[in-house]
């Protein structure tokens, strides 16, 4: 029943990415996720999706009755193909296995940092600052870090990603105090 669910959960809210039906129903990201992988939300939530989409509870749950209550709210001629169009995919593929399919996973989340393979490649504590920086879309600020980087030659590839993850925390919090 739980991936019947999701699949429901998915088409109510025109298979848009988790983090926007997160942002839309007021969960974190990471229990849309849940509800994808079997989880059923709690009852409060149900009805925040049923309310946000305007489907039915019981065709939300159990996959029977009319799908909207009343007109759609946010149904078009454009909406309609798309939906038409993803039950014929959905028939077609029903005899294949969709494992691969289904599991989006982290598709919505951007690559994470690693700071384990930029100690290796780089070794120098300002190019691996800038780089992170630059992966989040962020300027470094280049006079930081000398504290935190003394002795950086004595220090075991473990301590040095350490002192890395180390200084991009104080420096997170300390550009976060000077932007209010």
């Amino acid at each position: 029943m739980n991936k019947e669910f999701s699949e429901r959960m998915a088409q109510a809210f025109d298979y848009a990415k988790m983090s926007d039906i997160a942002r839309r129903i007021g969960v974190p990201h990471a229990t849309v996720r849940n509800y994808f992988h079997g989880r059923l939300p709690a009852p409060e939530v149900l009805i925040k999706i049923a309310q946000e989409t305007n489907v039915s509870l019981n065709w939300l749950l159990t996959g029977v009755g009319e799908m909207f209550l009343g007109a759609p709210k946010h149904l078009d001629l454009g909406s309609i193909f798309e939906m038409k169009i993803r039950e014929i995919i959905d028939r077609k593929m029903a005899g294949e296995d969709r494992a691969a399919v289904m599991d989006l996973g982290t598709i919505d989340l951007a690559p994470v940092f690693d700071v384990v393979e930029a100690v290796q490649t780089l070794n120098d504590p300002q190019k691996i600052m800038n780089k992170w920086f630059r992966h989040e879309g962020r300027k470094y600020p280049n006079d930081y870090g000398v504290v935190f980087f003394a002795g950086w030659e004595s220090y075991s590839d473990d301590e040095k990603v350490e002192a890395i993850r180390d200084a991009k925390k104080v420096l997170d919090r300390t550009l976060k105090t000077k932007r209010r």
